[in-house]
């Protein structure tokens, strides 16, 4: 039985620009409804800044509804009827339903709505749709205003990346006269190869204070370099099609922007870094992400012995990767749990082995072989990684360009989004765009420059022995890392059996495939 003597607020507020007014304003005219008509005030309900007509988690409504469904009160107040819901009756109805059937009721202030009285429904069915067509319309009216300012290269609204503020005169992008200078620090050490752990703790040990304010951490240093609008380039928040609610929903992936008519990027003025640093240093964060069984991205460990990172237990049905424990590198699916034996070496054995056959193999390979070729390839990708950004970033554009054709088809055939009048005309004016982006890509693609390797050094044996005894590991685990994909090494058949690479362990030599492949 509902307490009829208590009544719940709902106060809702999508844009809170007034700080807390607008919300006690909201407040103070509830509570004083509440005072005139002999009701006590069991509790309050917030959502502030959560819109009423998107499709996004309202904490305090769902908390509201859950009370009245409880019997814990029968009167919920709100300010106005939009504050409760601008979905229309496709909510309202449902919730004027339940408080029929628990004998609740709702209360409208400002629009002097009781649900208990008689017509009071039909009138709020009429309010909540016409909440909801102005939501939809002043969506519509915003969308327009943003893909304005879009084609005329402006910020469309938020805050910018850190180092970065708006030209009130221009409404671009422009470096910060106070924090330029650090975020175009952050970009050279990121450039540098330095790890983003270590550049955080350099900014935090100097007391440089983060984008709100408090510490600098990794996540947000990896977000600030990969966003578009660092490199001077409009970004766009990536959507997706959600056929459960009918309707576009965002990712949360931050892209650059693609002006719709010519499919380029658009610039919105002047950033920390340039497009060309952007490609390297996506490129450089990339090499140092490691992937965990969900897709999730995982920091990458810097390696610390000779062979990690390359040997992989050769146990059939098993192929995990070996790390050294002890003075030995031991299966790490023993230590998983899995049902592996577990193959284990002793390191000073395999390390020799792998050595000896890298320092005679590759000298003694011809000129054209796969394996020299993947090793030149690999050499320029390290070695060079800006001689390959522009055309990682072209391939990327191809992809992105043909993924937008698939979506197209998938719009028109599927979703039925071109079935007016004009919708075959303007299918063919786009799809015929984006082909010839695709086209156009391509044959920029084509005329690259491929970047040529020298890697004399390691054809000759002389040479190469020397500078592996000069080398420290991790230079030494960088040239077996050109020449070889893993190694895979077996179980002994029993313990203490003298290690015999010839049966125990097999070498994957690196090879680069035809063009064609």
């Amino acid at each position: 039985m509902h307490h009829h003597t208590f009544a719940d607020l709902y106060l809702r507020l999508s844009l809170d620009r007034d700080g807390k007014t607008a919300i006690e304003r909201q407040q103070h005219d509830c509570e004083e409804w509440a005072k005139r008509n002999g009701l006590s005030i069991r509790q309050v309900h917030i959502d502030r800044g959560r819109s009423g007509y998107k499709h996004v988690t309202r904490k305090g409504f769902d908390a509201a509804k859950a009370a009245l469904a409880a019997g814990v009160v029968g009167t919920l107040i709100v300010w106005k009827l939009d504050r409760l819901s601008r979905k229309g009756m496709g909510e309202i109805g449902l919730l004027l339903d339940q408080l029929d059937k628990m004998g609740g009721r709702l209360i409208s202030v400002m629009d002097g709505l009781d649900s208990s009285k008689p017509n009071a429904r039909l009138i709020m069915a009429t309010l909540s749709e016409l909440a909801r067509a102005e939501s939809k319309t002043l969506g519509e009216r915003v969308g327009h205003a943003k893909q304005y300012l879009r084609g005329q290269g402006r910020w469309i609204g938020g805050q910018p990346p850190y180092g970065l503020m708006i030209d009130p005169a221009t409404g671009q992008l422009t470096p910060d006269p106070e924090t330029g200078v650090y975020a175009r620090l952050i970009a050279d050490e990121a450039l540098a190869g330095v790890p983003l752990v270590k550049i955080a703790r350099l900014l935090n040990e100097h007391e440089i204070p983060g984008p709100r304010g408090g510490l600098w951490q990794v996540n947000t240093l990896s977000q600030l370099l990969r966003s578009p609008a660092f490199a001077g380039l409009l970004p766009e928040t990536e959507k997706v099609w959600d056929n459960t609610r009918g309707e576009w929903k965002y990712t949360g992936v931050v892209r650059p922007y693609r002006d719709p008519e010519t499919r380029d990027t658009v610039s919105v003025g002047e950033g920390i870094i340039t497009v060309g640093e952007r490609g390297k240093i996506l490129q450089l964060i990339e090499s140092r992400t490691r992937y965990g069984k969900g897709g999730e991205k995982l920091p990458r460990r810097d390696p610390s012995h000779l062979l990690t990172g390359l040997l992989f237990c050769g146990v059939e049905g098993c192929g995990v990767r070996m790390s050294f424990s002890g003075n030995s590198y031991v299966c790490q699916g023993v230590r998983l749990g899995h049902s592996c034996p577990g193959a284990r070496v002793l390191a000073s054995r395999i390390e020799f082995e792998v050595t000896q056959r890298f320092l005679t193999r590759i000298p003694a390979l011809p000129p054209g072989h796969p394996t020299l070729e993947a090793i030149a390839d690999r050499w320029l990708h390290r070695e060079d990684p800006e001689a390959f950004a522009q055309r990682d970033t072209i391939e990327t554009e191809i992809a992105d360009t043909e993924g937008q054709l698939s979506d197209l088809e998938e719009a028109r055939y599927v979703r039925g989004e071109f079935s007016d009048s004009n919708g075959s005309e303007r299918y063919d004016r786009i799809a015929g765009k984006l082909r010839n982006r695709l086209l156009g890509l391509q044959q920029r693609l084509t005329e690259l420059p491929v970047p040529r390797a020298n890697i004399g050094i390691l054809l000759d044996g002389i040479e190469l022995t020397d500078a592996w005894k000069s080398a420290d590991d991790d230079t030494r685990r960088g040239l077996l890392s050109l020449a070889i994909d893993r190694v895979a090494v077996t179980r002994a058949d029993y313990r203490g059996q003298r290690f015999d690479p010839e049966k125990r362990m097999n070498i994957e030599w690196a090879e680069k495939k035809p063009a064609s492949a």
